[in-house]
């Protein structure tokens, strides 16, 4: 059989409207010194130079959308459906009053990072840094204040993105995994989204350098991520009768919870946001990040704290000794309790796969 190449992820992938301009494929190109593929600022990465293509499927086989080496993932990282292969679910908060003011839900993803570069088993991580309420810009953090700068809630309401075109919740974190290259980081940890996450393990199956040099790998529950223009913009507010600039703070739980500067806090369903959609959101089955080494969420935890997943033995491995250390705190949960998160995760993973089967499903009688 043929290679697959750049033309077919086209066919594939951007004329479906399934591209979610990663920046993967761009910035791993194996011609990438020819400047054979360039993001394009309205659309799917686009060919410049097609006749110094390599032919090599790189860009093709690490598409998040492309189902190459899934079945290898799934079965590598031991995947049981919904929830993904788990060693054990908990809860968890930052034991730092200064980072749990500032976080999401409870600072432990932030709190584990530092940990990580107090001990010194990273040199750098690959972190999503919040301009706004509906748009963040990838940064590689190599101090604490980087990190700090990356939690969860804190917005600058006076950030030029009020004045912009383009808004979105999601950020191209994989562009800055080639930057650490160029920097010679050698022990990075990478947030993200389960599109991002499995891009990064594909690489790792195919060895593509630098994804050799990620240590840790931190999951995000996620539902969908939004992108919308300025006449998306104006009919998100007006249908939430608020202004973005008012936004203080956004956090994902059964709901969409937005808290406004003015105290006010207000839950929308999901079903009322499909307009704001990333069109690659509608294709993606995995909501709890299968192939993450933990997964973080405040999907079942109360105010204050993050729910884990702890997948693999490397995250167990730091979930614990931050514990040990002082970094955080776990919550001691009932049998009961515990079983009550397992099914709330389970039911957004199901209900996350369902929508994408129907999705593609009626993709392809169109």
């Amino acid at each position: 059989m043929a290679k697959k190449t750049f033309a077919d992820l086209i066919k594939e992938v951007h004329e479906k409207g399934l591209c979610g301009r990663c920046g993967g494929c761009v910035s791993f190109c194996s011609a990438g010194d020819f400047g054979v593929i360039e993001m394009s600022p309205d659309g799917p990465p686009v060919y410049i130079n097609k006749d110094k293509c390599l032919e090599c499927g790189i860009c093709y086989l690490i598409c998040p959308q492309i189902i190459a080496f899934k079945d290898e993932l799934k079965a590598k990282y031991k995947f049981d459906y919904p929830l993904g292969y788990y060693k054990r679910i908990t809860q968890a908060q930052t034991t730092d009053e200064n980072i749990l003011r500032i976080a999401t839900d409870g600072g432990v993803v932030t709190s584990l990072l530092i940990y990580l570069l107090d001990k010194g088993l990273i040199d750098g991580a690959i972190l999503s840094k919040k301009i706004g309420p509906f748009s963040r810009e990838a940064i590689i953090a190599t101090t604490k204040e980087d990190i700090l700068e990356s939690a969860g809630s804190t917005y600058d309401v006076s950030h030029s993105i009020y004045e912009t075109s383009k808004y979105s919740t999601y950020t191209p974190t994989i562009t800055s995994l080639k930057k650490s290259e160029e920097k010679e980081f050698k022990k990075l940890a990478v947030v993200g989204t389960p599109c991002q996450i499995t891009t990064i393990r594909k690489m790792q199956e195919l060895g593509v350098v630098p994804s050799n040099n990620i240590s840790y790998v931190f999951g995000l529950f996620c539902t969908e991520n939004f992108s919308f223009d300025k006449f998306l913009k104006e009919k998100l507010e007006n249908q939430l009768k608020i202004k973005l600039k008012d936004i203080k703070k956004i956090n994902i739980k059964e709901n969409l919870i937005i808290d406004l500067i003015n105290g006010k806090r207000i839950n929308i369903k999901f079903e009322q946001l499909e307009d704001y959609m990333r069109p690659a959101c509608h294709a993606c089955k995995d909501y709890s990040n299968h192939f993450s080494d933990l997964s973080f969420g405040g999907l079942g935890a109360p105010d204050g704290f993050t729910t884990v997943v702890i997948r693999r033995p490397n995250g167990e491995e730091i979930f614990n000794g931050a514990v040990r250390q002082g970094y955080i705190k776990e919550k001691s949960l009932k049998k009961d309790e515990k079983q009550d998160i397992i099914s709330k995760i389970s039911k957004y993973s199901n209900w996350k796969a369902e929508r994408a089967a129907r999705f593609l499903e009626n993709l392809e009688k169109n």
